[in-house]
């Protein structure tokens, strides 16, 4: 296989993969409580294409003074996760969004593509949320938010760690970033690769186009087409 014919794809989960039906908000406001006592901690915060670490961090400064010791984010994170095995699993409204099965088939079965995922969940909480719909097989590696707290680094970190796998440099002209907030897109086009905005989650689609994404989707059934280079 010709290096410069690999094209890597790396998705991001809530809103582009899966609807985990409220799971991670009801988890992290539940962890939240039982660590400081604080209930609805999280109210009128924004979720979408934040990172777990960054949404933590946020309410945790609104409600006391400082920063949390990595100590405290580890006890937080480690009664997150208790919470969304159960969330998740219980949750009435979780889906795989309409596209999701066939396009990760048909990319999985290619030789010259290699896929990822680029997330702001921590690296269990986003297992946990693809587990119940059967997407883990076809990840073996990504950039979460348990990377960092930034989307750039942390798509950074899955880029590289795709080249550690295949054993050379991607081009940047064959990596595309798939993602439903201008978070995603922004992080793409600050690598300088390609982003793929798709309106299957919680922004709207002129948001998505402020962003100025290279393609931009409805659902993720439209991924192989758009694209258009197989």
């Amino acid at each position: 296989m010709d290096d410069n014919k690999i094209r890597l794809f790396l998705f991001d989960i809530d809103g582009t993969l899966i609807d985990a039906g409220g799971a991670g908000r009801r988890s992290i406001e539940k962890a939240f409580l039982k660590i400081y006592g604080v209930d609805r901690a999280f109210n009128g915060e924004k979720f979408t294409g934040r990172t777990d670490p960054a949404i933590f961090r946020t309410a945790y400064k609104k409600h006391f003074s400082g920063e949390p010791s990595k100590e405290e984010i580890r006890v937080f994170f480690d009664a997150y996760l208790d919470f969304l095995e159960t969330e998740v699993a219980l949750s009435e409204n979780y889906k795989v969004l309409k596209g999701v099965r066939e396009a990760l088939d048909f990319l999985s079965a290619r030789k010259d593509v290699l896929l990822g995922l680029s997330t702001g969940n921590i690296e269990a909480g986003g297992r946990i949320k693809l587990e119940r719909g059967g997407l883990n097989r076809y990840f073996r590696f990504g950039g979460f938010g348990s990377d960092s707290e930034e989307r750039v680094a942390l798509t950074s970190a899955a880029i590289e760690r795709a080249s550690e796998i295949l054993g050379w440099a991607i081009d940047r002209k064959n990596i595309y970033v798939i993602g439903d907030s201008p978070h995603d897109v922004n992080a793409a086009n600050a690598l300088s690769v390609n982003s793929v905005a798709v309106a299957s989650g919680w922004s709207a689609a002129d948001e998505l186009m402020e962003c100025r994404p290279a393609y931009f989707i409805p659902d993720m059934g439209a991924l192989v087409s758009a694209i258009n280079f197989f």
